[in-house]
């Protein structure tokens, strides 16, 4: 047990300290890993590892921890027991003692969500490890379309044409089996929407997409617009699902201020902060330049002391009817999270 207890705070403080936003340590959370359905149990340093790879592109190097965890296990069950060693060493360790910033991209946004509101009932001193706030890309809270999908195609209910299959393998990575969806079965929206719904009093900052991936396949599948695997209502932080082409009803996805259909309301704390159209999925936490607008949605605000004050403009364009659209000016020559680094890091 002594060993296993050093390897773990080995594991832990293995990352660095780069004190990446505002000076304040950020810790990095992984969405849905689609080996862990192959790869069963993975050991902590494969989990380290493979989370250090999912962020490998631009957040890694820019982060002092991760939060790691199985897609082989449910929210309920071996994922907040990870989550709960994670608390207990980050408690020790005393890195949050002035605040930590979490990250979170997908199915993140889900298991932290679920591990922040249990700290309470595992004991954690709320002085040693405080969250200023968290940072959420194409946030997966709400769930998505797609594993009511892989659950339907993994129990062999009805009947499963060629199309549907390629759609749940492009979302999974395999084909999926009754016994073996882990923390995909959390994500089937009814399922999601069932955990840790209350105010946890941290603001769950949120960074939205709606590009296309995987060649579009995936999309006619999904409530309204969506980033090819996250839809809307679950990527803004919206209390219910519904058809919603904006996380606001005044701006649209590509920033032109006109009426849009947008959640109503909206979970607690929960605040949607910019909007990229062509940003799909795996492109919120890359460093891709994939152009068109960055319409941010709420700016020049403080959240625990982030500051989010992107430098934006509000005029028409050559392709806007006559329109007038919210922009944040030169975004197009950044990926989202550069855009939300360099803004953030002030």
């Amino acid at each position: 047990m002594k060993t296993l207890t050093m390897l773990f705070t080995l594991l832990f403080v293995s990352t660095g300290c780069y004190a990446a936003i505002a000076g304040k340590p950020v810790i990095l959370v992984h969405g849905f890993q689609f080996t862990d359905l192959q790869n069963t149990p993975p050991n902590e340093a494969f989990l380290l590892q493979q989370s250090r790879n999912y962020f490998s592109d631009y957040w890694t190097s820019r982060a002092d921890e991760h939060h790691y965890y199985s897609s082989a296990d449910r929210v309920s069950g071996g994922v907040k027991d990870q989550f709960k060693r994670h608390f207990e060493r980050l408690e020790a360790s005393g890195l949050c003692i002035q605040g930590c910033v979490w990250v979170t991209h997908s199915t993140g946004d889900l298991v932290l969500r679920d591990a922040l509101n249990r700290l309470g009932q595992w004991g954690i001193d709320r002085n040693r490890v405080k969250v200023l706030a968290v940072i959420d890309f194409a946030g997966a809270g709400g769930g998505t379309e797609l594993a009511d999908l892989a659950a339907n195609v993994a129990s062999g209910g009805g009947f499963v044409d060629f199309t549907i299959r390629q759609v749940v393998r492009a979302f999974l990575g395999v084909d999926p089996s009754s016994s073996g969806l882990g923390v995909v079965n959390d994500l089937r929206p009814t399922n999601a929407r069932r955990i840790a719904q209350g105010n946890q009093g941290v603001p769950r900052l949120r960074f939205v997409g709606t590009g296309s991936e995987f060649a579009g396949i995936t999309k006619p599948f999904i409530q309204g617009e969506d980033d090819s695997v996250v839809p809307l209502h679950s990527a803004c932080g919206s209390n219910r699902k519904g058809d919603y082409n904006s996380c606001s009803s005044g701006i649209r996805n590509n920033g032109v201020l006109r009426s849009a259909r947008a959640p109503s309301a909206l979970l607690a704390n929960h605040f949607p902060v910019l909007i990229g159209e062509r940003v799909n999925h795996s492109q919120h936490i890359n460093n891709d330049r994939v152009g068109g607008v960055y319409a941010p949605i709420i700016n020049n605000v403080s959240a625990n002391g982030l500051v989010i004050d992107f430098a934006e403009s509000t005029g028409r364009r050559w392709w806007s009817w006559g329109a007038r659209v919210r922009s944040v000016d030169n975004s197009n020559r950044k990926s989202m999270s550069a855009n939300v680094y360099d803004t953030l890091n002030n």
